[in-house]
């Protein structure tokens, strides 16, 4: 009897006991802020679907929220797909039936620069956090910028230190907060954005040393991460840097054989092996 209710409840839930779930079917494109050339922006478009997708966009973490859906619209319409506004002011919003039912027809989504902390606390934990992932697992694309971008792991950086400053002079375990982010990205993964133009090394350095287990990634501006299949591909104009703590020794605040990577466009890595291409 034991046995036949665990097998129903992970028939339940649609799991497989002797399996991991399958990978999710659409694509994530992760720019690093600052711009967005046209390769990203190609990349994202044909990832909704290209002409007649519909690609709702999140301006939640945006100061203008009514700014960034006016540009949106222009944009997708020119380009041929249709506009949706997902516009999360409040977290209450984020349980609304026709902002749910909008979700769910769309091919693609986009979320806005600004302050991630405002996606974790009106969209992470609520209905359409789930109706957005269920749309990634079946194919949609999910894309973002700068906060876009730190919202995607499940791990989120906040961009405050430990005393609630946006310093980077803070370093070692424990130097940066996080919170719950929206979990696109494999657990074990986390990423950081406006990397190398911004000098934020000491908190990516910091996040690994706390969290020994997780792949680094950090998205340098004008810059995206395109991950599909498990893949991540570098397309824009500078770099992402990577770093694989999988050898690394800690010691306190010091630590050695931490592999890093410095990828171009073209260049990619397996988030599952680790493995980076030449």
């Amino acid at each position: 009897m034991k046995h036949l209710l665990l097998a129903l409840a992970f028939t339940c839930f649609g799991l497989d006991a002797g399996n991991p779930p399958a990978p999710p079917k659409g694509t994530l494109v992760i720019v690093g802020g600052g711009g967005m050339p046209q390769d990203i922006l190609d990349a994202f478009l044909t990832a909704s679907g290209g002409k007649g997708g519909v690609v709702g966009i999140v301006p939640t973490s945006t100061s203008d929220p009514d700014g960034a859906l006016k540009e949106w619209k222009a944009d997708l319409e020119k380009a041929g797909l249709a506009f949706v506004a997902l516009d999360v002011r409040a977290r209450e919003d984020a349980s609304k039936p026709g902002i749910l039912a909008d979700a769910r027809r769309c091919t693609g989504f986009w979320f806005s620069g600004g302050d991630q902390g405002r996606v974790g606390d009106k969209i992470v934990g609520t209905p359409l956090q789930q109706v957005i992932l269920e749309r990634y697992r079946a194919g949609a694309a999910v894309g973002g910028t700068s906060a876009g971008a730190a919202i995607m792991s499940k791990v989120m950086l906040t961009g405050d230190d430990r005393n609630g400053k946006e310093a980077l002079s803070e370093f070692g375990p424990g130097a940066y907060q996080t919170r719950e982010g929206m979990g696109f990205l494999p657990e074990g993964v986390v990423v950081d954005q406006h990397f190398l133009r911004r000098g934020r090394e000491n908190r990516l350095f910091s996040v690994i040393m706390e969290r020994p287990d997780h792949l680094g990634l950090g998205i340098d501006e004008a810059t995206a991460l395109v991950v599909k299949d498990g893949r991540a591909k570098v397309v824009g104009e500078r770099s992402v840097m990577v770093f694989d703590p999988a050898r690394m020794t800690l010691k306190g605040e010091a630590f050695r054989d931490l592999r890093i990577h410095v990828l171009r466009a073209g260049q990619s890595i397996d988030l599952a092996t680790r493995k980076v291409s030449q």
